[in-house]
């Protein structure tokens, strides 16, 4: 393969691409059909839209189930479409358009249902989607899922459905620079902040108890959440694959990770981005965490450095875990079958105490 970033794309995030819910098939169909990463928006576009009518012909057969289903494969893989592509940011915007059409048209015909919700923050509003599980009483706990870099909300459906069928609700947004969001606002390093704005949003929900409210983040959100997690309205947080000091790991990051940054950074070049990592670090914020936390990571990531882990926990309270997963990519995206299970579980116990209450009607 002489095309060096779509070989880059395939060695990074294939894996990804199955555990947020990705038809092997389909990534089959879109393999057979792409030779150059010029290729990887068109094709991706083209399985989305295939989705699509699939969920209008099953609306049209009051298959709402089936429906719900197609439009949120389409408003993933209209993420797919967008998450490496930046030669041409109207284009980018086109497509997170369509992948937000598609989830809106997906959200209420989801076991439970996604309910819309605008948090106002710096003059914007962050996007979100709460999902809460059915048939059981009383207010529930809730997780906050806070995106990497080029992860948006709309990627966490299979993840969301691991936290519902243990009785904990969730909330997924997109912050500053993350999604269409960053078409109005910049990733910012004091996190706390938006995560603040979206824990002040959650006291209009009676559904929710807000004594009970965990922080899961990846990557980028892995930073984050480690940030939020000072806010005392936090009572357990999951960190996983994430840096201490991103400036440190910016050298080894791969291109299209680093490109994810930079356009997040508000379009800035390689030297200009390198620069404004060096705001991002936690070596200050650890020592504040008042909640128990749990750090994931993995030997073989080329992202964030597998040493990062060490530093965050000695930072931590020594209540902190560190689970470290050797076979592991970043973020774990190639088991999820181990570490998906294990942090859904660990949350649960802290924010439920009995490792969780099952959802009576089930999640999808």
């Amino acid at each position: 393969m002489t095309d060096t970033m779509l070989a880059e794309v395939l060695r990074d995030r294939l894996p990804r691409l199955y555990a947020a819910g990705a038809d092997a098939n389909d990534v089959g169909t879109l393999m057979s059909r792409i030779e150059a990463i010029g290729d990887w928006p068109v094709e991706w576009e083209r399985l989305a839209n295939e989705r699509l009518e699939m969920g209008e012909a099953a609306l049209l057969r009051s298959r709402a189930l089936s429906a719900g289903a197609a439009f949120q494969a389409a408003s993933l893989y209209f993420h797919f479409a967008q998450f490496v592509f930046f030669d041409d940011l109207g284009e980018k915007r086109r497509l997170q358009r369509r992948q937000a059409d598609a989830f809106a048209r997906a959200a209420p015909l989801l076991h439970p249902p996604a309910t819309p919700i605008a948090v106002p923050f710096d003059g914007v509003a962050l996007r979100a989607h709460l999902r809460v599980p059915k048939g059981l009483a009383g207010p529930r706990p809730c997780v906050l899922l806070n995106p990497g870099a080029d992860s948006t909300k709309e990627e966490f459906h299979t993840l969301e459905n691991e936290f519902l069928a243990r009785g904990l609700a969730t909330l997924s947004y997109d912050g500053p620079g993350q999604g269409l969001t960053s078409a109005d606002r910049k990733l910012r390093p004091d996190y706390e902040a938006p995560i603040g704005a979206v824990l002040d949003c959650l006291d209009q929900f009676d559904a929710i108890d807000t004594g009970r409210i965990g922080l899961w983040g990846r990557s980028f959100g892995a930073y984050c959440v480690l940030r939020g997690a000072t806010d005392p309205r936090v009572r357990a947080c999951v960190a996983i694959g994430g840096f201490y000091d991103l400036s440190a790991a910016w050298a080894r990051m791969p291109k299209g990770t680093i490109d994810a940054f930079r356009h997040g950074f508000g379009g800035v070049s390689g030297e200009e981005g390198a620069v404004e990592a060096r705001r991002y670090r936690l070596v200050d914020t650890l020592a504040k965490v008042g909640c128990p936390v749990l750090v994931v990571h993995s030997g073989q990531d080329n992202v964030c450095p597998v040493e990062d882990s060490v530093r965050i926990i000695d930072g931590l309270p020594p209540d902190a875990e560190l689970q470290l997963f050797e076979e592991g990519n970043h973020v774990c995206d190639n088991i999820p079958y181990k570490v998906r299970p294990l942090m859904a579980d660990w949350l649960a116990e802290r924010l439920i105490g009995d490792g969780g209450d099952r959802a009576a009607s089930g999640a999808g």
